[in-house]
């Protein structure tokens, strides 16, 4: 948990509080229990005792992964308990998981990808789509990335990749949620079939003729709840160096909230004494986040959410007395013992020669916001984005971009004796065996990355078409630059 920034007590207070569980409706063939802690954050899986023995076999190579790979895709798991059922006479096991989908953003489209072909193809009515309903959008409907975050994701699955194939896991998949931002510019789609709205109010004044519009005033409403603000990106991001802090904004009318302020103000701390006050105060709140996350303390504030810049040394640099040296001699055998204890004592190339590992210092998260989403890149896309409905081809409706949520989930399916079987039989008795999903992990970790490229690449035609319109802008400007410059001429002479 201290790998992910997972506090303690936060942990517990939603996995055991109170509130009920939340069920839900899984198009898995496993056959296993789904439920969501009540404040969405984790998620819940019954788990069989092969899957459970598994875990506990790779446990140490994935604690490992996950410690040298922050920005890792692969599922993150909290913690695997067991419940005695006395009165049904068995064992339930069940494995706590973070949610890929830890949002309060609606997310209007669901997927789950493996890249394979064969039998990829969601149900009519199922909420999440497989593999060949990309496909049958693709290239329009690719999730488009900015190309320096894409090539940093794109780097960070194969490293993924690389690992699930050492410990010969296959059948994963990737788990796409997608939210619509909705139009910053309210457009009206109107249609002569169907009636108008009347609206009247209790004193009978009739809006029928006004200006007033029922879509109208929910479009405003979805756009009012989908605006970003500056709490839904990461402290230090450097968009909100440009953006208007909202305390600038407020008028504030109490003279004690107001004196407040301006001693809170950085711009009037100017006093040695003051700073130093400062100083000392970060240094313990740093001593705060070291306590909960080391030795990952470098990766996360105090809140557990992923810093964008480095930490100072400075604030590291804690002095010690010479009676306390004794006991950080101790605490440093401690920190050693818990690296043998939980990483595999094999060689690895993060290993240095005395055997000990090299923890990345500081490693910048690919994602900017705190839920984790990437946004589309929509520079080389005519906006706004036009959405196709699901089941109802006649209605049309436009975007703004798209938020994209991503993570690899069902890692525990080892490429087992009764899976090498599978595989073998696809191979002889049918032609198209590259196209199922049961085959062996090198050849799904190759066909898993390239449809990842596939499915994270614009169109080459939109950005032909994109880029024919600035040709065309510019040969159009130069024309009428050289008539301008002609005419200059004939005027002269």
């Amino acid at each position: 948990r201290r790998v992910f920034g997972v506090n303690e007590y936060d942990f517990l207070l939603s996995v055991c509080g109170n509130a009920n569980y939340i069920e839900f409706q899984s198009n898995a063939k496993s056959g296993q229990f789904f439920f969501y802690s009540p404040d969405g954050k984790y998620m819940i899986k019954t788990m069989t005792n092969t899957e459970s023995k598994f875990l506990r076999r790779i446990m140490p190579h994935y604690f490992r992964h996950c410690a040298l790979n922050p920005n890792t895709l692969v599922t993150k798991f909290l913690g695997m308990y067991r419940v005695k059922l006395y009165h049904l006479r068995r064992n339930v096991k069940f494995v706590v998981m973070k949610s890929v989908y830890d949002t309060d953003k609606f997310l209007h489209q669901l997927f789950d990808v493996k890249g394979s072909s064969l039998g990829r193809d969601a149900s009519p009515g199922d909420a999440v789509k497989k593999d060949n309903d990309i496909r049958r959008v693709l290239p329009d409907g690719a999730f488009v990335l900015e190309p320096g975050l894409r090539e940093r994701l794109r780097k960070q699955v194969e490293n993924d990749c690389h690992w699930l194939r050492s410990m010969k896991i296959m059948d994963y998949s990737m788990l796409i949620g997608v939210h619509n931002i909705a139009l910053r510019k309210t457009k009206l789609f109107k249609s002569s079939s169907q009636p108008s709205r009347v609206f009247s109010n209790d004193d009978g004044d009739d809006r029928s003729n006004s200006s007033y519009d029922a879509s109208l005033s929910n479009a405003t409403l979805d756009r009012f709840l989908d605006v970003d603000d500056d709490d839904s990106f990461l402290d230090g991001y450097h968009e909100r160096s440009n953006r208007k802090l909202a305390h600038d904004s407020l008028s504030i009318s109490d003279e004690a909230f107001r004196t407040v302020r301006i001693v809170k103000s950085p711009d009037n701390v100017d006093d040695e004494s003051s700073k130093g006050v400062k100083k000392e105060s970060d240094a313990l709140v740093e001593k705060a986040i070291e306590d909960m996350y080391w030795p990952f303390h470098r990766f996360y504030d105090i809140q557990g959410l992923r810093r964008m810049k480095p930490i100072k040394e400075s604030l590291l640099a804690h002095e010690t007395k010479k009676g306390d040296e004794v006991q950080q001699t101790e605490q440093n055998e401690g920190k050693q013992e818990f690296f043998k204890a939980f990483f595999a004592p094999q060689h690895h190339p993060a290993m240095n020669s005395d055997g000990r590992y090299n923890l990345p210092t500081f490693e910048k998260p690919l994602s900017y916001r705190k839920d984790g989403g990437f946004m589309m890149d929509t520079s080389a896309i005519d906006m706004p984005l036009k959405i196709n409905v699901p089941g109802a081809p006649h209605v049309v409706e436009y975007c703004d971009g798209k938020i994209i949520y991503i993570g690899i989930i069902d890692i525990l399916q080892q490429f087992n004796i009764r899976k090498r079987l599978e595989a073998r039989y696809r191979r002889m008795g049918t032609k198209g065996w590259e196209a199922a999903s049961c085959v062996h992990p090198n050849l799904y970790a190759d066909r898993f990355i390239r449809f990842f490229d596939e499915y994270t690449q614009c169109s080459p035609q939109v950005i032909g078409e994109k880029n024919g319109e600035n040709a065309s802008e510019v040969s159009d400007s130069a024309s009428n630059l050289s008539e301008i410059s002609s005419k200059v001429k004939m005027k002269t002479t």
